[in-house]
């Protein structure tokens, strides 16, 4: 299932399991809600993990849905000092609102990166009209839990059918990109293989890097998917320095048109982390496209990406 669908999907879900999951938390927690000053009972690691390698929860779905507060422990314990969220309906992740899911995952010693946001549609160019509500409010959360990044998981509208489509997208894009940056936040856009189809000789995601403003708009590149387009992650890198400060290890087999944990497939992860300063990584997050419950796929790549040095404090 893609993440559009399992998103629309699961909406029902995390309204359906907010009651349970409340429990859940006031039983793990202390009651975060009623009593905001008593911090909560330790649940995991008493100092922050060390390193910086965050991790997807989109890549643990399944996992998450059945248990949240496990699921997390079970990240913390390989070792992943962050976590980078997706989707947010009705003021809850998975039942639980940013502020409480805060103070579960520092309490396991690690800390919120940002979020994937989950808004489909093109939004009208007037920032003040109700459609622009949602970033607003998702801005506002991820800011007061000290998250740094929000982050476009898709395509806005789907896929552009014409060069004034792609245009329309660079255009948004820095609508979104000046209301986070006013609000202390940075935005970026993750790819997916459609972005990189040809529009009028131009491939639609070349013309978002050159029209979109660098001190605005920022790119999360998904290494398995530039791959899988017969692309050059080394290229894009060193040809827009600076724009692709977050980075997806995913991995990808192109022979066998396979998606792998990182390392093993065809993504040159040793070239680029030698590379990694001089190019602008500041946040390094690992992503499943294998398996949504697999958290042994989760330390086998945590484990293949500490070895190199970018990844140590």
């Amino acid at each position: 299932m893609n993440r559009r669908n399992f998103i629309s999907k699961s909406a029902a879900i995390m309204l359906a399991g907010s009651a349970m999951n409340q429990k859940m938390l006031a039983s793990a927690t202390s009651s975060l809600s009623d009593s905001p000053s008593i911090p909560p009972m330790p649940l995991a690691a008493a100092k922050p993990n060390k390193g910086r390698i965050g991790f997807q929860l989109y890549g643990i779905r399944g996992a998450m849905e059945k248990d949240v507060i496990g699921s997390l422990r079970k990240l913390s314990e390989i070792g992943y000092s962050s976590v980078e969220t997706f989707g947010l309906f009705e003021e809850k992740f998975f039942g639980y609102s940013m502020k409480e899911l805060d103070a579960i995952i520092k309490d396991m010693g690690m800390s919120i990166s940002g979020g994937h946001f989950q808004r489909w549609q093109m939004l009208p160019e007037d920032v003040n009209s109700p459609e622009w509500d949602y970033w607003k409010y998702c801005i506002s959360e991820f800011k007061s839990v000290g998250a740094k990044w929000a982050i476009q998981a898709s395509m806005p509208g789907g896929e552009p059918k014409s060069m004034d489509g792609v245009k329309r997208v660079a255009a948004h894009f820095n609508r979104v990109g000046e209301l986070c940056r006013k609000s202390g936040l940075k935005f970026a856009f993750h790819n997916h293989p459609p972005d990189f189809k040809m529009m009028e000789d131009v491939r639609i995601f070349d013309y978002l890097l050159k029209n979109t403003d660098p001190k605005l708009v920022y790119y999360q590149i998904d290494c398995g998917n530039i791959i899988n387009v017969g692309c050059d992650c080394i290229q894009y890198l060193r040809d827009y320095p600076g724009r692709f400060p977050l980075w997806h290890t995913t991995d990808y087999d192109a022979a066998n048109r396979k998606s792998m944990l990182a390392g093993e497939g065809d993504v040159p992860f040793a070239e680029m982390f030698k590379q990694a300063k001089a190019l602008g990584l500041e946040q390094l997050t690992n992503e499943l496209h294998t398996g949504q419950n697999d958290f042994n796929a989760c330390k086998t790549s945590f484990d293949y990406l500490k070895q190199f040095t970018w990844t140590k404090v």
